[in-house]
């Protein structure tokens, strides 16, 4: 439903990846994030060795996911939570109790409150005081926006998240999805049919949330428009190391190995 996808995958050639090189890709990314993992234990132990290390706040996160195949996706740029959901992990071992999951709604707007807090002059801007959620001094965010593309273009669309519910309306086509991400985690049911109740609540949520500058283009009145559904056109992505010379690709495989084979002939 969201063009985004396909457009995305033409452009990195994702659309030729098959099982083969998905295994590689995925064997790939989890080696990085074992690097990762091994990186942050090295700063970690450098932290734990001073004497102030429990009056010491750490915020891990990430800035994106990346799809690695679900939803025949690849990349990023879709509000699926394999795409959007990122690691969100705060440790301040004299303020924070260990091991405590939850499910409050944050996001990276939130480091600037989160900073301030700790400095002791709380400034939550765009954000939620996620410190004093924690010690329950601040409520909790009510409901999440997430904006991608141009507002007032069909690249516009919005994910409005509330509670278990998932709401995310395309102006490409003027589409619309629904999740329930406590009973479909997977989110592979659209219930935009059998919920409409919900789909109308978060829809004047987002309504709302885009009735300011810079944002209000994607409203026409009361309503978030919408454009006539289009294929977009997509064309490839080439990573040249002009410093080398290399500015296309060959049009044939084998003319990148004739010189080397003339040079070896030589």
């Amino acid at each position: 439903m969201d063009e985004q996808i396909p457009f995305m995958n033409r452009i990195i050639w994702a659309d030729e990846i098959n099982d083969a090189l998905t295994r590689a890709l995925k064997a790939r990314y989890y080696g990085e994030v074992t690097y990762i993992d091994d990186c942050l234990g090295r700063i970690l132990d450098a932290v734990e060795a001073r004497e102030d290390a429990d009056n010491t706040l750490i915020c891990f996160f990430s800035d994106h996911g990346d799809h690695l195949g679900d939803h025949t996706a690849w990349q990023k740029e879709s509000f699926f939570d394999v795409s959007a959901r990122v690691p969100f992990l705060v440790s301040w071992p004299d303020r924070l109790p260990r091991d405590v999951r939850r499910d409050d709604l944050v996001c990276l707007t939130d480091l600037f409150a989160i900073a301030t807090h700790a400095a002791g002059q709380t400034e939550v801007r765009d954000g939620v005081d996620v410190l004093g959620v924690l010690d329950g001094s601040a409520p909790p965010r009510e409901a999440l926006f997430g904006y991608y593309g141009e507002p007032g273009t069909d690249r516009f669309k919005i994910m409005v998240r509330s509670g278990d519910w998932k709401y995310i309306y395309l102006a490409n086509g003027g589409r619309e999805q629904l999740f329930n991400t406590a009973e479909d985690p997977a989110e592979v049911v659209n219930r935009v049919a059998s919920d409409r109740d919900v789909v109308d609540d978060l829809y004047r949520r987002g309504v709302e949330a885009c009735g300011h500058p810079g944002a209000s283009d994607a409203l026409t009145g009361d309503n978030l428009r919408s454009f006539p559904y289009s294929k977009w056109k997509a064309s490839r992505i080439y990573q040249f190391d002009r410093s080398r010379g290399v500015r296309g690709f060959p049009g044939h495989p084998r003319d990148v190995l004739d010189p080397w084979i003339r040079r070896g002939r030589a």
